[in-house]
């Protein structure tokens, strides 16, 4: 036996546990996601570096910390000074001249921020070898053979006073040695001891060559220092190393080498304890990332500290203030000379800004610090929040769930941006932020889905109800005419095929799958106005008198009233589609074309559509199969009734639906048999 529609409700799979429907459900996605976040933060991905590193500039903005110290001076070769004396590089006699002066102001220490691997090819000797090497003609003086006078007056001007030469570390790759200017190590400042726990150094890394200034230059200065900085994966400085280890020594850069030479202490130690590496110097704690790199506290200007043209020290102008007793860094200004350096701020200033402010930083005592507890910090942060967002969001509610994520998560920001700009503590608020806001988001779009899987499942249940009800009251039916079971399966599935043929066709192409739904919901009911007619008409076995057709023909008002009261008696009618579908089917399936059906005598598409479907379903199936007063015929027979009777009995448009659709009419009928009913004769 084929289910119907009511067993195929009574087995439909059952709604989902309320476990894995609600609260459950909220909670197991929130704590996966605050695991996923922690995981973020643990990893540390490309993507995410990116964004600390952005957020990091962002809450620095608010740190206006002026200069502290008052001791650096820098001493610039600007676009002025070029337009004066010409292009870079100057005439070594020249930066002599420049050091010369900077010594009779008083500058307690000069230090000069750029390379001189090479002789000075300006220095007549130079020339003359150059010239000699080239043209082979030209004889060499006795003085002049090896000599670069230039130089020889840099030197003499460096020693006539405190002067720090730079130097530039190069690191070789695959453990290939890089390419130095001399196998001697740096001039470290006299005195210099540095100490270090066991493995504190082990992260740091190692150059392994040097670029240096020649032999002449370095054996005249009183120290050097490494001029290399850290730019991070965006292409911004934010970090500088202090020291690095070369040959199994720790070097100092341009900045400390420049501090460790004004001062007599020159002992530093380095300390890692807890995870946090510091560098102690006297009284002061400078904090070292893993790496040994000073995060750089920049000051609130592009360039805030004092600041002289090189030419106009060449040229004994009097200066705006005393250089006299402070630390003067010489080096390149011009933005075209190329030194020049992305900073958080956005700005691009130079490398001598970057070495001031990190003696400003050391002589001030003001540094930023990330703690080597500050993971551990930010883990703790993000479980947290995690734990609590998941809890609220998996609670009823939105708004207030809402409103304290949004304060927890701008809490973070402002925390973070609080201890940065008063204490100088670093802790990123980057991944606390993202997790409320990623559980929020994650377990708003899923309870969305859960409220509106529970809505469908009520709707769902509206519809299970409503179908329930068709059957009840078609159940009625059957219990006063024994032939409508199946009956009524069939002509639901006639309707439908019907339905669904003509949706193809522009004139019905208001027939969507819910009119069509409907239409087939309702067929059921057609014959419930059978309930008022007598059992010795319904069940008479022979032909009907005129007298009892006449009472027969009744049964369509019948079920018209009974359906139209309990529409009525509904608080709301106008929902009831099904029903006012039901209604027009029950009072019109009896209707013809041709205005000579019953009880109104309609004609044409005065008749419902809903009505002229079930004519042709009702007929065809009371054709194919038996009943108490007639035998079945077969389907061709219908088929060929049908087709005859188009625009007399039945519409054209649906019997054109019905022959294109005949062996689906031929296959319903013979699936659709209820127990205990003979099957019809369909060849």
């Amino acid at each position: 036996m084929t289910m119907t529609p009511k067993d195929a409700a009574l087995n439909r799979p059952k709604r989902l546990l309320p476990l894995w429907e609600g609260r459950f459900l909220l909670l197991a996605t929130g704590f996966a996601l605050t695991l996923l976040t922690a995981a973020l933060l643990i990893a540390s991905p490309m993507l995410v570096q990116q964004a600390e590193l952005r957020l990091y500039d962002q809450m620095l903005k608010g740190r206006t910390v002026p200069p502290q110290s008052g001791v650096p001076v820098l001493v610039g070769i600007d676009e002025e000074s070029l337009a004066a004396f010409g292009q870079w590089p100057w005439p070594r006699y020249r930066l002599a001249r420049l050091v010369e002066r900077l010594h009779l102001l008083g500058a307690k220490v000069v230090t000069l921020d750029f390379l001189m691997p090479e002789p000075d090819r300006t220095s007549p000797e130079v020339i003359s070898s150059e010239r000699h090497r080239d043209l082979a003609k030209i004889a060499l003086l006795p003085d002049q053979a090896g000599k670069d006078g230039n130089s020889r007056l840099l030197a003499r001007a460096m020693t006539k006073g405190d002067t720090v030469l730079g130097y530039f570390f190069e690191f070789g790759h695959n453990g290939q040695k890089a390419v130095s200017a001399h196998s001697v190590v740096p001039v470290l400042p006299e005195g210099m001891v540095v100490t270090s726990n066991t493995g504190s150094l082990a992260a740091w890394p190692r150059p392994n060559g040097m670029l240096r200034s020649i032999s002449m230059l370095t054996g005249a200065t009183r120290t050097e220092g490494f001029t290399n900085a850290l730019h991070d994966r965006d292409g911004a400085l934010r970090r500088v190393p202090l020291l690095l280890p070369y040959d199994g020594k720790l070097y100092p850069s341009l900045a400390l080498a420049t501090l460790l030479l004004n001062e007599a202490d020159r002992t530093i130690r380095v300390e890692q304890e807890m995870a946090e590496t510091t560098l102690v110097w006297g009284r002061q704690r400078i904090p070292l990332d893993r790496e040994g790199n000073m995060l750089l506290d920049f000051r609130a200007e592009i360039n805030p500290f004092p600041y002289l043209s090189a030419r106009a020290v060449l040229d004994g102008e009097p200066l705006p203030f005393e250089v006299k007793g402070k630390l003067v860094l010489v080096g390149p200004w011009a933005k075209g000379l190329g030194d020049q350096h992305l900073v958080p701020s956005g700005h691009s200033i130079s490398g001598l800004v970057i070495h001031a402010t990190v003696i400003d930083n050391i002589l001030a005592g003001t540094h930023i610090n990330r703690p080597g507890w500050s993971r551990g910090a930010e883990l703790f942060a993000v479980l947290l929040l995690g734990v609590m967002s998941t809890w609220l969001f998996s609670q009823p509610g939105f708004f207030l769930s809402l409103v304290t994520v949004l304060l927890g998560t701008s809490g973070c920001y402002w925390g973070g941006r609080e201890m940065l700009v008063a204490k100088g503590v670093y802790l990123s608020p980057l991944m606390p932020m993202l997790t409320p806001v990623l559980i929020m988001t994650i377990l708003s779009l899923l309870k969305y889905g859960i409220e509106a899987r529970k809505v469908r499942q009520r709707t769902q249940d509206l519809i299970d109800a409503q179908d329930t009800i068709i059957f009840g009251m078609s159940a009625l039916t059957e219990t006063r005419d024994k032939e409508t079971g199946g009956h009524i399966q069939r002509t639901r599935l006639y309707v439908e095929t019907l339905a669904r043929y003509l949706s193809t066709m522009p004139k019905y192409s208001s027939l969507d799958d819910t009119a069509i739904e409907l239409l087939a919901k309702s067929a059921p009911l057609h014959d419930i106005g059978k309930v008022g007619i007598p059992d010795s008409i319904l069940h008479k076995p022979g032909e009907l008198s005129e007298q009892e057709y006449a009472t027969m023909k009744n049964h369509t008002l019948i079920g018209v009233h009974a359906l139209t009261r309990t529409i009525d008696g509904s608080d709301h009618p106008e929902r009831h589609d099904f029903l006012h579908y039901a209604r027009q089917m029950i009072e019109s399936h009896h209707e013809r074309w041709d205005g000579t059906g019953y009880p109104h005598g309609l004609r044409g598409e005065e008749i419902p559509l809903a009505g002229r479907l079930m004519a042709l379903a009702d007929a065809y199936d009371a054709m194919v199969s038996r009943r108490v007063y007639k035998q079945e015929y077969p389907h061709a027979y219908a088929l060929e009734y049908i087709q005859s009777n188009s625009g007399k009995h039945f519409d054209p448009d649906v019997v054109a639906a019905f022959l294109a659709r005949n062996d689906d009419f031929l296959r319903i009928a013979r699936e659709c048999i209820e127990d205990g009913e003979e099957g019809a004769s369909l060849p």
